[in-house]
């Protein structure tokens, strides 16, 4: 059978309440779609059912570096349309909804129900829901989400051009928001916990050598103040207790990322973070259930490996069907 994508079906599929799949993929980032992309080429009935569309948080990304093929970096959501345009030449089924339960998960064919009330069935699932950010349960983070509280530079560093702002968090996507803002903000504070950053070199060498941006380290934002959006930020210095008050305009919380609270309603087995076991072939503690990407309790969480598990996902589905 031809291979090329040209002679396969240009565009994505709306699937009907009812229909039968061979696999079901829960989450439509790169791992998500990696996976469907896999499946699709193995002639596999796929289904990819998110609340958003296809993306995931590569659509809310700075300039991504780490993606072979892209010299010179490429925007989160440049790369995730330029997957979504590859992935549906394969005649994929995508749908916009939240699943809410799988029921007869243990059975061959398992029942996914979602929030529309819509029934597909299926013979294997592959969840690759990603994560969340982490909150910092804070009083000030819902009084002012919104009005200068953010967890996406990608978003919303426009409205801050020629302002001050606040980056919270010393990680990866932490350094690549400030990076990121720099291009907006006249000034960045960046607030960390440790005394030390936890990113690649590349990123700690553009941080260090940015002068607008302002390391504090050992600190945390205690306070916020402001009448209708955020004014001013209470830091405190975690080692001698003394603060300072900071005027700045905005916030943008990069305090780590964690699995979704509730990973569908099923008996998975999960590590101390929460995060779901599998073995080097995606496969869950649940026949015939697998997850990939971000979810997965691995080492590395990055785009190019995300992508990785869901073709490694997809192809030991296509085989665990045909045995």
């Amino acid at each position: 059978m031809p291979d090329t994508a040209t002679e396969l079906q240009p565009n994505r599929l709306v699937p009907k309440s009812g229909d039968v799949f061979d696999v079901i993929i829960i989450g439509a980032g790169p791992a998500g779609m990696s996976a469907a992309l896999g499946a699709g080429r193995a002639r596999l009935k796929t289904l990819i059912i998110d609340k958003a569309l296809p993306g995931g948080q590569t659509t809310t990304a700075c300039n991504i570096y780490n993606y072979l093929g892209f010299p010179g970096g490429i925007l989160g959501a440049d790369l995730a349309k330029k997957m979504e345009d590859h992935l549906f030449e394969y005649g994929i089924y995508h749908t916009c909804e939240s699943v809410d339960t799988i029921n007869d998960i243990y059975e061959k064919e398992k029942v996914v129900r979602t929030d529309l009330n819509n029934l597909y069935r299926t013979k294997g699932i592959i969840i690759s829901v990603g994560l969340e950010p982490k909150k910092l349960n804070m009083p000030f983070e819902r009084q002012f989400l919104g009005r200068g509280i953010s967890y996406c530079a990608q978003c919303d560093a426009a409205n801050y051009a020629g302002k001050v702002v606040a980056v919270i968090g010393g990680g990866n996507c932490a350094c690549y928001a400030a990076d990121y803002l720099s291009q907006f903000a006249k000034k960045i504070y960046m607030i960390h916990q440790k005394d030390h950053l936890r990113a690649v070199m590349t990123l700690k060498e553009k941080i260090f050598n940015n002068p607008i941006i302002n390391l504090m380290w050992d600190s945390q934002v205690t306070e916020v103040f402001g009448i209708d959006k955020v004014e001013k930020i209470k830091v405190v210095n975690m080692l001698n207790d003394q603060y300072t008050w900071l005027d700045v305009n905005a916030i943008f919380i990069y305090a780590g990322r964690i699995p979704p609270v509730e990973i569908l309603n099923l008996n998975l087995k999960r590590d101390e973070g929460g995060f779901i076991i599998t073995d080097e072939y995606m496969r869950t503690n649940i026949p015939g259930v697998y997850a990939a990407g971000d979810v997965r309790s691995k080492q590395i969480r990055q785009i190019p490996t995300a992508v990785s598990d869901g073709m490694i996902a997809a192809i030991n589905v296509e085989r665990d069907l045909t045995r």
